[in-house]
């Protein structure tokens, strides 16, 4: 038995959690059986190590429960930890009964407006939120905490208490609320910004904003130094600069333009010309931020934030209101929940903007360090109140072409991560226990096999780690999009890359009627316009200049019920003297048909079918195909046991060397048509020359 504590993130299965959950509280110790393994890594292009960001987060090992069941509350936690999540759970249950009546999905919003807790949050919700640019209003931030400080501070006035004792008694509230809501960053900023501020009106001090804002992060660094690393800690500090820095400046700039029209300009205008200027200032901030970490520029929140941030301020207020009047009276309670559920409606509901105009949404490859650079040395420059004209002029154009660099990215043709002109590449993807292939031709066009996935995990892979690695490799846009069989591991990922990069031509197999991941799939092609071209063994197409062949499935006799390994489209792709079998899932039974329909080739790459499972690469196919690469597409430590042993031993028997994507990473394989190219995202490299004795590697 091994003890641990922190570093740990479990998922519970089954049914029987959610009677239980209340239970599992933080500072409590529990005891479970559970299966943990190390994060993916996901070594791709152009992709972030996930290993080494969740652990740079804390998060050292993930685990799965099969039942709630097996989790057993050992050991009670503190008092104060006690203390808060027996609060946290009235709260929950006074939310759930004053707004959940009206609707959960309001509850959940308001329960994560007052207490942080967002776990209620369906995964529809959260992916508008985050696409309409208002994902924050319901994380708790300095807004939150200022009307909640505003609040206590209008209350203790009207009741007479001394300023300094209501000052110091509001200090304390606060970090209590900190305490109670969890340890986000924007959480620890908000609050240590808001004590600085009150800390210094007891001492009859003025303290500039960027001041606090400054000893804030120093304090938050030094108890806990990886967060700099936390996406949550560099968008909430890096909005709330923004703000600072450059409210003022852009609301000055806004309120002269009414004055073209109406001088002097109604005193109501001033409050729209604020909110708009901390919107952009924030915006402009973040957006590059946004875009390294997640691959995505949202226009929309320069709208949406208009409406989303006064009803996130009437479901905080409404929300507290009902919790206040709870125990006091239960039906202004209820009543003081609809309009909460009312506001929480509205700043869901305003997203429905990204069905009118999608383009306000788009993905982009994260920008490269200089652009970085360039972008906020800019933005920097024009803060800074010092300087010439010319000075100021040369800046604004400089954050202008940066801005316009970073959002053109999916139209622009890629400048690097393209293969060696006349050169063809074909690179396997690292990603996990799933299948997903890229080949490039010389001319620059692009094959997609399969794009991922998992039935164990709601994380889109496709959108996470597919579509940045393919721009880590130059993809612009796909020219074809092929679904080699209807298993989530190969098709999971590839709603969100079609809507990325909007293939030409998507090619399926065996029909499969009915079935809801590839009817997803289908839904998204039709939508981008995409050709739904149904191939069989025997199809040939010639992809610039790269010729591709179908050698498997035969055309069909009947339409299937069930997703089936053997249905699996087969592709031997040859450039030269080169060819690379693509078999998907397929077991011995087809193999020994699709060994017999192969053409001989100088030299030979094999994926390996079914992830290296004991049911494939039969001696047959083995020796049919010689490969002189072999590569298995099968996540670390996976608990399947693939490859199987006897496989691996197979192929290097054969004379092929084996790489496995989970131990490598992504596998890159480059060819002229004669020179043989093979490098590991771990840094092995191997070289090869076809005809020349037969799967011996040059030095």
């Amino acid at each position: 038995m091994r003890t641990t504590s922190g570093g740990v993130r479990l998922s519970v299965g089954g049914r029987r959690w959610l009677g239980r959950a209340a239970g599992w509280r933080a500072g409590r110790v529990v005891r479970v059986w559970a299966t943990l393994r190390p994060p993916a890594a996901y070594r791709n292009p152009g992709v972030a190590d996930q290993a080494r960001r969740l652990a740079m987060r804390g998060t050292a090992l993930l685990g799965s429960v099969k039942s709630g069941l097996l989790v057993e509350v050992v050991r009670r936690g503190s008092p104060p930890a006690e203390l808060a999540a027996s609060t946290r759970a009235v709260v929950r249950g006074v939310i759930g009964r004053s707004v959940g009546r009206h609707g959960l999905r309001s509850a959940a919003i308001v329960t994560a407006v007052l207490i942080g807790d967002r776990a209620g949050l369906d995964d529809e919700t959260t992916r508008r939120l985050q696409e309409g640019g208002t994902y924050h209003v319901i994380a708790i931030s300095g807004g939150n905490i200022v009307i909640l400080a505003g609040c206590l501070l209008l209350f203790g006035r009207s009741t007479g208490v001394h300023p300094r004792r209501l000052s110091g008694a509001v200090i304390l509230l606060l970090v209590a609320y900190a305490y109670l809501v969890g340890h986000e960053a924007s959480v620890a900023r908000a609050t240590a910004a808001a004590v600085i501020v009150l800390g210094a009106g007891l001492l009859d001090h003025r303290t500039p904003p960027v001041n606090v804002l400054a000893v804030a992060a120093i304090g938050i660094v030094l108890v806990s130094p990886l967060a700099v690393f936390d996406p949550g800690f560099l968008l909430t500090f890096g909005a709330t600069l923004g703000i600072v820095l450059g409210v003022s400046r852009v609301a000055a700039t806004l309120g002269r333009l009414p004055a073209r029209w109406v001088d002097p300009p109604p005193r109501w205008v001033a409050l729209p010309v604020t909110l708009l200027a901390a919107t952009l200032c924030a915006e402009g901030a973040l957006m590059p931020i946004g875009a390294a970490l997640f691959a995505r520029v949202t226009l929309a929140g320069l709208v949406l934030n208009f409406f989303a941030i006064p009803l996130m301020t009437v479901t905080q207020l409404a929300g507290l209101a009902a919790l206040a009047l709870a125990p006091i009276h239960p039906s202004l309670s209820s009543v003081a929940g609809y309009l909460a559920h009312l506001a929480a409606t509205g700043i869901v509901e305003s997203t429905r903007l990204l069905d009118v105009c999608p383009w306000l949404v788009f993905r982009v490859p994260a920008p490269g360090g200089a652009v970085l650079v360039v972008y906020y040395g800019a933005l920097m420059r024009l803060l800074w109140t010092g300087g010439s004209a010319r000075a100021r002029a040369a800046a604004t154009t400089l954050l202008a072409v940066a801005a316009i660099w970073i959002v053109s990215a999916p139209s622009r043709p890629a400048l690097r991560g393209r293969p060696p002109a006349g050169w063809m590449r074909v690179s396997f993807l690292d990603v996990g226990q799933a299948d997903a292939t890229l080949v490039q031709t010389p001319d620059g066009r692009s094959l997609l096999v399969d794009a991922g996935g998992s039935i164990s995990t709601r994380s889109d892979i496709g959108s996470r780690v597919v579509a940045p690695a393919l721009w880590g490799l130059g993809v612009r846009r796909l020219d074809v999009a092929v679904l080699t069989h209807g298993d989530p591991d190969h098709i999971g990922g590839m709603g969100a890359v079609l809507g990325d990069f909007a293939p030409r031509e998507v090619w399926e197999g065996v029909p499969l009627p009915g079935y809801p991941p590839l009817d997803t799939v289908r839904r998204v092609a039709d939508g981008i316009g995409a050709r739904w071209r149904r191939v069989v063994g025997g199809d040939r197409f010639d992809l610039g200049g790269v010729s591709i062949v179908v050698v498997h499935p035969p055309p069909p006799d009947w339409e299937r019920v069930r997703v089936r390994n053997d249905d699996s489209i087969v592709l031997d792709v040859r450039f030269g003297h080169v060819a690379v079998l693509l078999p998907g899932d397929i077991g011995r039974e087809v193999e020994g048909r699709v060994a017999g329909a192969l053409d001989s080739v100088a030299f030979r790459i094999v994926k390996v079918p079914h992830h290296g499972s004991a049911g494939s690469s039969s001696p047959g196919l083995v020796e049919a195909t010689a490969p002189c690469v072999a590569i298995v597409s099968a996540g670390h430590a996976n608990p399947f046991g693939h490859p199987a042993p006897e496989v691996v031993r197979r192929y290097r028997d054969a004379g092929a060397l084996v790489l496995e994507t989970g131990r490598e990473g992504a596998v890159t394989v480059e060819t002229d048509g004669r020179q043989v190219r093979v490098r590991t995202e771990t840094g092995r490299r191997f070289r090869y020359q076809a005809g020349r004795r037969q799967c011996e590697p040059l030095p």
